[in-house]
């Protein structure tokens, strides 16, 4: 091994000041490398109940991560070390969830509860209970559960701990680099985007398993507000989304020269420019069927814009939170198969619509339900045709079979289901024309197999006024 003297070590390294704002380029001066650096993982902050060991192993890696400038290495190491610290959480999280005692079932017999006094306790528990074939109880599951990563990753889904359908299939990978690392096989080099990403994954993770999502999360994001909105359309195919304040406001002579503009009132996501939470389906919003990305309520209409007007003075409707993760779709398979629908609307259907096969499906996006039913067609896809986790893609089937059947394995995850019978309204870049004998409010377009998206030919102005598209 070379010695290198104190001023060596403490010079910067050439391949770290490669990495700036904008990439990969002109080298940065060691100072605004080392600021730039730190920024990367500045606001990664736990939340307050996480324990200590956890906490602490976390902290340390935000510390070392700021000498990665004097040492490109530094990077692999943080990185590496940050997949083995998810562990480190999920045993953490365990000892508290369980409070020193876990219960597991067995095959035939009563359930049987042991002590524990340190997670070091629970690998020898679960191997001797799993011999047994016994399962982890956790509420009103039984998981398997064999004390290692797996079995740990298992039981925080099930205490409902961990949410988000696309956030598991992060997790399947964090998991097989976490056991790479653990077990190498060669030489890898992470770069300091690489190593800041994965850090970041693990302050989302740990402080979802504390209880507490990320504004703005990669994995775990917060609830997004919504809010009041007017959603305005014309038979030439032009589309409009105002909020509900800047509508209020706005000259009533408006009202006049919108005659030919039908409105409906929504409680949707509001459009942000340049937002990761814009919904660029605003545009595509359907009262039956689930064709904006993120969830979209009806509220009133379609009426004038006075009528509109009058309404929204009369109710006054307030913006809430939604979270758009976990949701459940029910799609239905009857000569096509056609787009995810919200439970309470299947439901609400009359007895001659409720032909076909239909499947329950929990995901995050409706694209998602919709894929994973259309793949699953086709054994060779991979994609789960029983009830659970897809291995496939990011969906978990819930049931499948009669209009009743996918509606009990609905309830089943979500409680009673109370139906909603909706007025038929979509807008003009809805892909879906009505069927049987359910009425539109503009004329019928060619049915899709499969959801497909316009071009986004926005034309956008201030924020705070109006958007419009045109069905050109």
């Amino acid at each position: 091994m070379e010695i290198r003297p104190l001023a060596e070590l403490r010079a910067a390294d050439n391949l770290s000041l490669a990495f700036n704002p904008y990439g990969l380029g002109g080298r940065m001066e060691p100072e605004d490398a080392a600021e730039f650096q730190q920024h990367q993982i500045a606001d990664c902050d736990l939340a307050d109940g996480v324990a200590a060991g956890t906490r602490d192993s976390f902290e340390r890696l935000r510390t070392v991560f700021a000498y990665g400038v004097l040492c490109y290495d530094v990077y692999t190491l943080v990185g590496d070390q940050a997949l083995l610290i998810y562990e480190q959480a999920l045993r953490d999280r365990f000892m508290e969830w369980c409070a020193g005692t876990i219960t597991f079932r067995r095959p035939n017999g009563p359930d049987v509860s042991c002590t524990v006094t340190s997670y070091d306790d629970v690998p020898k528990l679960a191997g001797k209970m799993t011999r047994e074939r016994t399962k982890l109880v956790v509420h009103a599951h039984a998981v398997e559960f064999n004390g290692m990563l797996h079995g740990l990753r298992l039981w925080a889904r099930a205490a409902g701990l961990l949410r988000g359908r696309r956030s598991r299939t992060v997790e399947d990978a964090l998991a097989k680099l976490r056991n790479h690392v653990a077990h190498p096989s060669g030489h890898h080099v992470d770069t300091p985007v690489e190593a800041a990403r994965t850090v970041r994954d693990l302050a989302e993770l740990i402080n979802q398993l504390w209880g507490q999502a990320t504004t703005d999360g990669r994995l775990y994001p917060a609830p997004l507000r919504r809010e009041i909105a007017l959603l305005s359309w014309n038979e030439s195919g032009r589309t409009r989304m105002e909020p509900a304040g800047a509508f209020i406001l706005s000259d009533p002579k408006e009202d006049q020269r919108d005659e030919a503009y039908q409105h409906v009132v929504v409680r949707s996501i509001p459009f942000v420019p340049g937002s990761q939470w814009d919904d660029a389906h605003w545009a595509e919003f359907d009262t039956r069927y689930e064709t904006t990305r993120f969830p979209t309520d009806y509220l009133w209409g379609p009426g004038t814009r006075e009528e509109a007007r009058a309404w929204l003075d009369r109710e006054r409707p307030e913006g809430d939170t939604v979270d758009f993760t976990d949701r459940v779709f029910l799609v239905q398979d009857h000569q096509r198969l056609l787009p995810p629908m919200r439970p309470a609307v299947a439901a609400g259907l009359p007895e001659e619509e409720r032909a076909g096969i239909w499947h329950a499906v929990r995901a995050d996006f409706p694209d998602d339900a919709f894929s994973h039913v259309r793949g699953s067609a086709d054994r060779s896809t991979g994609h789960a045709r029983r009830p659970g986790d897809c291995s496939a893609c990011s969906a978990e089937l819930l049931g499948f079979g009669s209009h009743d059947e996918a509606l009990r394995a609905a309830a089943a995850a979500l409680g009673p289901i109370q139906a909603v019978q909706l007025p038929s309204v979509r807008l003009p870049l809805s892909p879906f024309r009505p069927r049987g004998r359910e009425r539109s409010v503009r004329p019928a377009r060619r049915a899709c197999l499969a959801p497909a998206r316009y071009s986004d030919d926005a034309q956008t102005s201030s924020p705070g006024k109006m958007r419009s598209k045109s069905n050109t």
